[in-house]
Order: C-alpha cells, then sequence, then structure tokens
C-alpha cells in the first residue's frame, strides 16, 4: 500500500485547523484589525499636527506621512515575527517598534496640549505664537525618553495588614508580592537579576508572584528563572499563571518556574503554619461561574486566615463569600502610561490599582514589577508590595 507524501497532506490540515479555530481566529482577526486602526489612527493625528505646525517640513510632508503609516505597522508586525523568527534581530526590531509606539503615544499627548493652547488663543483672540507648538512636541519626545528610565526603577511598597486569627508563628512576618515581570522581548536577564536583588533587599517570610511571570513570546526560561534560584531556596515562593503564559509555550514556562524552586499553585489551596493561600489558574477562571465553580471545588477553609491568589482583579464577590481576606492580583499595570489609569479604573470597577475593601475581603492590585509593549512608564511606578502581619 503507497503512501501519500506529507507535503501532500499539509494544506489538508491547514484546512482542517482553520475551521476548528474558525471562531477564535475571527476572534482574533477582528482584535487585531481593531489595534492597528486605533494605532494608526494615532500616527495619523501626530503627523497632520506636525505638518501643520512645523513649518520646517515644507517639501517633505509626503515623506514624513508615509513614514508615520509604515511605523504604525511595525509593532504588530515585529510582535508576531518574534514568536515565528525569534532571535537578537527580531528582538530587537521589537523594542524599536514599542518605544516608537510609546514614544508616538507622547507627542500624541503634545498634540492635545497643542490643540487646547490653540483653541484658548482662538477665544482669547490672540494668535499662538509659532514657537509653541514645536516646543511641546520636543518635550513631548523628551519625555518620552525620559519615562525609560522609569522601567529600573522598582519601587517597594510597605503595607501593614491585620488578618483575624493569625497564628503566633506568622506575627511580624512580611509577604512580598509581585506581578507583570513579562520578561521576553525586552525584559530580560538583567531585569530578572534587578528583581531577585530588591526582594533580597526586602528579605521576606514568603514570596508570591501574581502572573505574567513571562510575556509569551519565545525564550530560554531558565535564563529569567535561575536568577531567582537562590531566594526560592531560602524563602517559599508560590506562582499562579496570568494570560501571557497562555500566549506562549506554558508548559515549558512552569516546568522552568519548578525547576527553579517556584512551586505552582494554579486551582490549589495549601495551609503554611495556618495560613490558607489559594491560587486561581487564569484560564480556569475567566468568568464569575467558573471561579465560584473553582472556590467550591477547593473547599476554602473558612476558620483560617486566607490569602487569595488572582492575576486579574475581577470576581471579588465570589471570592470575598469564601470568607478569604485578602485577595493579590496584577494585570492592569495601574494603566502604565497616563492617562490609561483611567480607563484601567472604569474596566476594572475600581479595583486597577492599589488597596480596596470589599466586606471582610482586602484587595490589592499591583501596578506590576515590568512593562508590556512600551518600555516605557508614565504616571506610574513599577513596584513590590510588602506586606507585614499582625
Amino acid at each position: 500500500m503507497s503512501t501519500q507524501p506529507v507535503w501532500v497532506n499539509f494544506p489538508f490540515a491547514i484546512i482542517t485547523v482553520a475551521k476548528r479555530y474558525k471562531e477564535k481566529l475571527m476572534g482574533l482577526v477582528a482584535f487585531l484589525v481593531v489595534i492597528q486602526s486605533l494605532i494608526l489612527l494615532v500616527h495619523w493625528v501626530v503627523f497632520r499636527s506636525m505638518a501643520h505646525y512645523l513649518e520646517f517640513i515644507g517639501d517633505g510632508e509626503r515623506l514624513l506621512g508615509w513614514f508615520f503609516v509604515l511605523m504604525s505597522f511595525t509593532f504588530l508586525a515585529s510582535n508576531i515575527a518574534t514568536r515565528f523568527l525569534p532571535g537578537r534581530l527580531t528582538r530587537t526590531a521589537y523594542f524599536l517598534a514599542a518605544l516608537s509606539l510609546g514614544t508616538v503615544y507622547f507627542l500624541f499627548l503634545g498634540v492635545v496640549v497643542v490643540a487646547f493652547l490653540q483653541i484658548s488663543s482662538d477665544y482669547l483672540v490672540q494668535a499662538m505664537p509659532g514657537w509653541v507648538a514645536p516646543l511641546v512636541y520636543a518635550l513631548s519626545f523628551l519625555w518620552s525618553l525620559w519615562s525609560l528610565t522609569r522601567l529600573k526603577e522598582i519601587r517597594t511598597r510597605s503595607l501593614l495588614l491585620q488578618l483575624p486569627q493569625l497564628p503566633p508563628k506568622w506575627q511580624g512576618k512580611k509577604i512580598a508580592f509581585f506581578a507583570d515581570t513579562h520578561y521576553g522581548n525586552i525584559h530580560r536577564e538583567k531585569a530578572a537579576e534587578r528583581l531577585v536583588a530588591k526582594l533580597k533587599e526586602i528579605s521576606p517570610d514568603l514570596i508570591l508572584m501574581g502572573g505574567d511571570f513571562f510575556d509569551g513570546p519565545p525564550i530560554d526560561p531558565d535564563s529569567v528563572t535561575a536568577p531567582y534560584r537562590e531566594l526560592t531556596q531560602q524563602i517559599p515562593t508560590y506562582f499562579v499563571s496570568g494570560n501571557h503564559e497562555e500566549y506562549g509555550k506554558k508548559a515549558e514556562f512552569l516546568r522552568s518556574l519548578e525547576k527553579n524552586g517556584f512551586r505552582i499553585i494554579n486551582d490549589q489551596k495549601i495551609v503554611l503554619d495556618g495560613l490558607q493561600v489559594v491560587g486561581l489558574d487564569f484560564m480556569t477562571t475567566r468568568t464569575s461561574a467558573a471561579t465560584e465553580m473553582t472556590l467550591k471545588h477547593l473547599n476554602v477553609d473558612r476558620e483560617l486566615p486566607t490569602i487569595v491568589l488572582k492575576h486579574i482583579p475581577r470576581h471579588v464577590k465570589e471570592i470575598a463569600a469564601t470568607g478569604a481576606d485578602l485577595m493579590l492580583s496584577g494585570h492592569t499595570h495601574q494603566g502604565q502610561v497616563w492617562p490609561a489609569n483611567l480607563i484601567t479604573a472604569i474596566i476594572y470597577q475600581g479595583y486597577s490599582f492599589g488597596w480596596k475593601k470589599y466586606k471582610q475581603l482586602h484587595v490589592y492590585t499591583t501596578s506590576g514589577a515590568g512593562s508590556w509593549g512600551p518600555p516605557q512608564r508614565l504616571g506610574t511606578h513599577a513596584e513590590v508590595v510588602v506586606f507585614t502581619l499582625t
């Protein structure tokens, strides 16, 4: 019996996979189209404003316009390239594209300022001086470069937490919590070493990691998990998955974390000398019903002081119903760049950053220890949160 060459069946395999994942593919395509359209719109607005106010552009206006249009496509294109052609070249291209996107965002804020000044001057019947717009654009550009330095600055946020029925052994102990390191194309070994140094400085008794340790694109996972080994061998360190673990080789990521001392508690509970820690996986608890079902299955002990790790700050009501005392989340980055923090505050109903309370449940959402996309922050800080228990 003769067999057909593999290449003959390959097109049929592609068609079969496409049919099976048609709905997901269509959703992904729609999402990418919306994102790309927004990016293109912002680039075009910046271009039109600069072309209007910067007289020295002159005959170069058409060339500048095409430059902005083409640059608007580089972020998504380089993101895709790093997944299919991983390497130093595509990583560098991604970094430059992400930096370009962030810079255009800052220039867009400058455009808003210029528009406001123009409207104000029209209202006052006084022409806006010609040097104002170029100055605003220059300051916006310099501001974007300055914001790069914010990534290496990781703040320590210290909080005092009272937990009912806290065992004497935990009195005065410190818990370090961080999330959203996004190790991958931009944040790599050096970033991991900086955060490890920060955690050593804190010297906590327990470390909790709230997901998005990895960014998703291909990376040697051991290169960023190995620096933590010295910590995890001495301090109990627990981890739950975020959405970005799903965007890459999740099983490989988790194996690397476990190999270097992290303990994975996706949809698990553990009791540490009378302190209960519950971990909820991103994928299995995306809805209220799924979160409620998972918590019911875990049979959370209401008599013990309880901390719940969940990557996204949602389903607070369901978690509070278990009698839990503290919910730790990340994901939002506090918007990362102002005024996106105002948008995340609406999306996550006030739980997008900081310490809040719902009934007996304390909720803390961190701004994250890294960044996603543009390697910049504005109006937000990377942080590690330290809870001292009483």
